[in-house]
């Protein structure tokens, strides 16, 4: 996972966009994150938003505050979702879609 760091002022931001968010400059350059992080805060959806989710209730989704500062929102995988909680440890994995899309970013409680 990388994120956006902007050489003028220092700042730090995700999701990606064409200038920096404090100053408003272009040319950011990439950073790659750590994959390590923390649950920022997060809900357990019971009831899927569309009939493509119906398999996956319930989950945890949560705003995952990275090591470098920056946040993103993503899925908790976990065996028990009872386990997720603010500030719980988690490590950013990669977990494969179908159709040719890219991988999305999950969280997976650390231990």
């Amino acid at each position: 996972m990388e994120f956006q760091h902007c050489p003028r002022c220092g700042h730090d931001q995700f999701p990606p966009r064409i200038s920096c968010t404090r100053c408003h400059v272009g040319g950011l350059e990439w950073r790659p994150a750590s994959g390590r992080g923390t649950v920022f805060s997060f809900t357990i959806v019971h009831r899927a938003p569309t009939d493509a989710f119906k398999a996956d209730v319930p989950y945890a989704l949560a705003i995952i505050e990275l090591e470098e500062g920056v946040r993103a929102m993503m899925n908790v995988r976990a065996a028990d979702l009872s386990a997720v909680a603010i500030g719980a440890p988690v490590d950013i994995v990669f977990e494969p879609t179908e159709g040719g899309f890219p991988p999305l970013p999950q969280a997976r409680l650390r231990d």
